[in-house]
């Protein structure tokens, strides 16, 4: 069993897998790059206009006000009568799955990429962003989903702590998809990512927030830093989830059971 990777080893795993191949980088996560560059952009083009026509229209700040007050009186009105402020729970829950789709194609192959031997590239990255939506996988991906959504609904039911709980405990869980999804059931999976996060749900959070710099940085920049950190945070998190899984007993009991193993575990 290898030991455990420190946080500045997992970080520093995934900057030299991604030097010096940016290009394979921005291939592999262009669509998302692209959309929150769009989206920073929009904002801070909002906020520009905004800014510019309050100082200079008086009549424009009495609108603004007329505005903002009717939408807050219409939000007490909706919530009074249980309303969802016009957003379809089937759009939210598409958009949502849509997302987790190409998000775990992503992470497929980031994972991957980190495996590889001797510092080789990463082939058809722009191809295998896609993956996820691959019959192979999506009918995991979208059973998965919707399993963690039930559980994440259980967690709220049992107040905000255990949802949080839930919410960390299957952070990983398509990744694990990916390497022994072959091997176990679905509900089989959500017990295996329980067990493999038990100890690490609060190594998670602590990793996650240790990136509140570059989360501030993509922001100011109005996302044009996530061109940079986007490829390297999808990198970070697989060699989290690759530090935990290589220690733990699913790979133990590949190694004394080669014939049984698909999985590339000599990197």
């Amino acid at each position: 069993m290898k030991d455990y990777l420190t946080r500045p080893q997992i970080k520093k795993r995934a900057r030299e897998t991604m030097k010096g191949h940016f290009g394979t980088a921005f291939s592999l996560n262009w669509l998302p790059v692209i959309g929150t560059i769009l989206v920073g952009l929009l904002f801070a083009g909002l906020f520009a206009g905004l800014t510019y026509a309050i100082s200079t229209s008086e009549a424009f700040r009495n609108s603004v006000t007329s505005a903002v007050n009717s939408a807050t009186e219409a939000g007490r009105n909706g919530s009074a009568a249980g309303g969802n402020g016009g957003v379809s729970p089937f759009t939210s829950f598409g958009g949502s799955l849509i997302g987790t789709i190409l998000s775990s194609g992503i992470g497929f192959a980031s994972l991957e990429w980190l495996r590889l031997k001797d510092h080789q590239v990463l082939e058809h990255p722009f191809k295998k962003a896609f993956q996820g939506f691959k019959f192979e996988y999506l009918l995991g991906i979208v059973v998965l989903y919707i399993l963690t959504s039930i559980a994440g609904i259980v967690g709220l039911m049992l107040f905000v702590i255990p949802a949080i709980l839930f919410s960390y405990a299957f952070k990983i869980i398509y990744l694990l998809y990916y390497d022994v999804g072959d091997k176990y059931g679905y509900l089989e999976l959500l017990k295996l990512s329980w067990k493999l996060m038990r100890g690490h749900k609060f190594d998670l959070f602590i990793f996650q927030l240790s990136f509140f710099w570059w989360y501030l940085g993509v922001i100011l920049t109005f996302g044009l830093l996530s061109i940079y950190f986007t490829p390297y945070y999808n990198l970070a998190f697989a060699a989290f989830y690759d530090n935990i899984y290589q220690n733990s007993e699913l790979v133990q009991k590949n190694i004394a059971n080669p014939e049984d193993s698909t999985d590339n575990l000599d990197y």
